[in-house]
């Protein structure tokens, strides 16, 4: 019969014991481990049916797939009732705790948001093992025209609101103050361990499986840097011609995996942090002089204000200081003190224009309102895209020709092991803006709050948490004694503010071929097919008390030196391990620069801007 194939297949895949795995201590994409077996709850010689009714089974399959499809693939079970459940629960959670009921206890909330999290590692394993195949037995996966397979109405759907399910309580808690954001992933990993879903991907939370795979894994990262989930559609392109999103194809595939996150990090080193960048960001340099004392000045302002129990007007003076010496250290260019001049308009909109990477520079659908966003974002990008071209560092700018030899180890990082390719200076200040606006200006700013809201009485985690998270500092505890005039020390209290207040929370990847995982969620061995979603989680990592021991959850940075900072240290702050790994951030070094010039500037004994 026609679906003879196919049974015969299903029948193998019931057998195998074989293959790529996800286990306890590492992540393995290729390889050979032994896995337990998993059964395939299709067609064939199920063991959901009874021995005497094979036979028939095989009959009415080859009859009717479709209807045996339906019938036996538990997608009422597996995808319906857990889809319901899980719109009902996150409806709850929206409304249990502040704004609409302020009175809610950390208990009753607690237990909510447990229930909501655990329906929706239900939703996200038929979601995340269905990649929209007819054979899931979905009815609308079965239909003809625009409702079938992948393309349907119905996984665009479950698309959209697995990702909105699976991140609703990190909205929830972060937008209504209700705790930190990170507690969503510490609490997941309590209550379901090292291998959880969130935000319709595969979580992996212990810090050897997160590790491995930063230094061995592959690069692929697909629509993760292209079309949103809710947004199923590619980014658009401006007037120009240009995208967007550059670092990612319309088609959604990302050409980083062809060999341009290899050029990338190989052209930011050779031009933007460098050893004339380095010289620059000396503390001598008049830039740079100028930009601290300017942070003094404010900084003794709004101390004295908070003191006084003032308003003492935030801390915008951070954010003015991290995004003067971004541009000055990156690309050599001076901001200067008129606000009304090209380039300070352009970068304060640059550093003020993050709604996170959902929608950084995504123009809205449709509507006045989108066309008139699109027109501003436009002139912006146009004018920053400008003032990279006719900078310093990128004056002699010119595609490499060979492959330096510091880039082996990026070589094999991309997907389909491409080599750096070349890339003119407009490609590369297409990929600059983006990733100066994401992570070139976001990233240290997010950082440097942390580090000064020590001086301002210290992060409030959030009344809707529990006694341990409230423990937890999120910045060096106020009264910390920094130790100014050591730069050693300065730098561990800067990796263990970073550690604590994570300014990314993970990173995610493809799984090149099918794989399994030990156990998910507390729901026993499953397996993933290839193309899965996968999330590396920094936020379980910074407190896995396998590398900070039974201190994970204080703030030591001189008990936690070796594990900070060094060739072996395993802290994965820069989107690395230590220095390592194929995704390591190349601007560490200029924000670790930026860091300790703004900690210095605001020395009390004044030992290094004391002009």
């Amino acid at each position: 019969p026609p679906s003879a194939s196919y049974m015969e297949r299903k029948r193998a895949a019931v057998g195998r014991a074989k293959g790529s795995t996800i286990d306890d201590a590492r992540i393995a994409p290729r390889g050979g481990f032994d896995t337990p077996d998993v059964k395939i709850m299709s067609r064939g010689a199920t063991p959901l049916l009874p021995r005497s009714t094979a036979s028939s089974a095989d009959s009415c399959c080859a009859a009717c797939p479709c209807l045996f499809d339906f019938a036996s693939s538990c997608w009422l079970t597996g995808c319906v009732l857990p889809l319901c459940a899980s719109v009902c629960c996150t409806c709850t959670l929206a409304c249990a705790g502040p704004p609409c009921s302020p009175c809610t206890t950390p208990e009753c909330y607690m237990s909510l948001e447990r229930m909501q999290s655990a329906v929706h590692n239900h939703v996200a394993l038929w979601k995340l093992q269905h990649q929209g195949e007819a054979s899931a037995g979905c009815p609308c996966y079965m239909c003809c025209g625009c409702l079938n397979g992948c393309c349907g109405l119905f996984w665009v759907l479950m698309d959209m609101w697995t990702y909105i399910g699976g991140g609703a309580p990190i909205t929830f808690n972060s937008v209504f103050g209700r705790s930190a954001g990170w507690t969503t992933y510490t609490r997941r990993q309590a209550w379901f361990g090292g291998t959880f879903a969130l935000s319709s991907k595969l979580c992996i939370a212990d810090a050897d499986r997160v590790n491995k795979q930063l230094l061995d894994g592959p690069m692929d990262r697909d629509y993760y840097l292209g079309v949103h989930p809710l947004r199923p559609m590619s980014f658009d392109t401006f007037s120009d011609g240009k995208k967007s999103f550059p670092l990612a194809l319309p088609s959604g595939a990302c050409p980083m995996n062809g060999g341009a996150h290899a050029t990338f990090h190989s052209s930011f080193g050779r031009y933007l942090w460098n050893d004339k960048a380095a010289e620059r960001m000396q503390a001598s340099n008049p830039v740079v002089q100028r930009a601290a004392a300017e942070m003094k000045h404010n900084f003794a302002h709004a101390k004295r204000a908070f003191e006084a129990g003032e308003d003492w007007g935030g801390l915008w003076f951070v954010d003015l200081f991290c995004t003067r010496l971004v541009f000055w250290g990156m690309v050599g260019v001076d901001m200067g003190d008129d606000p009304s001049s090209e380039v300070y308009r352009t970068a304060m909109w640059a550093q003020n224009n993050n709604p996170a990477t959902s929608r950084h520079m995504v123009v809205p659908p449709g509507e006045v309102i989108g066309k008139v966003y699109a027109a501003q974002i436009e002139e912006k990008v146009a004018s920053l895209r400008k003032i990279f071209a006719a900078s310093p560092a990128l004056a002699d700018y010119e595609p490499l020709e060979a492959i330096p030899e510091d880039a082996s180890e990026l070589r094999r990082a991309d997907y389909h092991g491409h080599p750096p390719r070349r890339v003119s200076k407009a490609e590369f200040i297409d990929q600059l803006v983006p990733a100066t606006i994401i992570a070139g200006l976001l990233g240290p700013k997010t950082l440097a709050n942390a580090l000064m809201m020590s001086f301002f009485g210290g992060l409030d985690i959030g009344p809707l948490s529990t006694a341990e998270e409230r423990a937890t500092p999120q910045c060096p505890p106020p009264g910390f004694d920094f130790p100014f005039g050591d730069d050693d020390k300065l730098r561990l209290v800067i990796l263990e503010s970073l550690r604590l207040a994570p300014a990314v929370y993970e990173t995610v990847f493809l799984l090149p071929e099918e794989s399994s995982v030990a156990d998910y969620a507390g729901l026993g061995p499953k397996r993933f097919p290839a193309g899965c979603p996968v999330m590396l989680s920094y936020v379980n990592t910074a407190f896995d008390p396998a590398i900070w021991g039974n201190t994970a959850r204080d703030f030591d940075p001189f008990g936690h030196a070796a594990e900070l900072d060094g060739p072996q240290a395993r802290f994965n702050g820069f989107n690395g391990v230590g220095p390592r790994g194929q995704r390591a951030c190349p601007g560490r070094g200029l924000a670790m620069a930026i860091m300790l010039h703004m900690l210095n500037a605001i020395d009390p004994h004044e030992r290094v801007f004391a002009s």
